[in-house]
């Protein structure tokens, strides 16, 4: 009887030990909500995996740009703003391995990430963008139950050729208008 009993002693123990312990608690939404914002921005970082970086999106996803004053309600008009897939070598980095975009502060809860940070210099149709205008730029993005960006809201520092390009479109087009180098013709 006493073996019997010593047997189930040491069955419980080894099987006892191969369970989690009671206080070790499973990822929450938060957690969650961080491991995708990290894994997004990472993506966006290294400029170079356009369909991952399309995959963090609802097809409904809401885009918004604050300074250029873009409102966008879908993934494929959203597509055709960033278009990444269609610049060839119209941007261009310094190095291969150069991040596009740091994240120097990433704040989360259950439900949004907002990512503050600065674009690393880059060329765009050759002609070098670099930080001596500033470049900072925050990133709020909205999760879905299922952890894919519902909506965006980008606010960034853009070149002073960019701002007075808007500022020009303003006054001839008004504020509603978009600008005439966003084609949203549905392919």
């Amino acid at each position: 009887m006493k073996v019997i009993t010593y047997l189930q002693f040491i069955f419980i123990i080894i099987i006892g030990s191969c369970q989690p312990p009671n206080n070790v608690s499973q990822l929450t939404r938060k957690d969650k909500v961080e491991q995708v914002a990290k894994d997004f921005f990472d993506t966006f970082a290294q400029r170079k995996d356009w369909e991952k970086f399309c995959s963090f999106y609802r097809e409904d996803l809401i885009f918004e740009d604050i300074l250029l004053q873009i409102k966008l309600d879908s993934l494929w008009q959203f597509k055709k703003f960033y278009k990444w897939d269609e610049e060839g070598g119209n941007f261009q980095k310094l190095t291969p391995d150069q991040k596009h975009v740091e994240i120097d502060a990433l704040v989360v809860n259950d439900s949004m990430a907002i990512g503050y940070g600065h674009l690393n210099p880059f060329y765009y149709y050759d002609k070098l963008i670099e930080e001596k205008w500033g470049m900072k730029v925050n990133f709020i993005l909205y999760f879905d139950k299922n952890l894919k960006i519902k909506k965006q809201i980008d606010w960034i520092e853009y070149h002073d050729d960019v701002m007075e390009s808007v500022i020009k479109r303003y006054r001839k087009q008004g504020i509603e208008k978009l600008p005439d180098w966003l084609d949203l013709t549905k392919d």
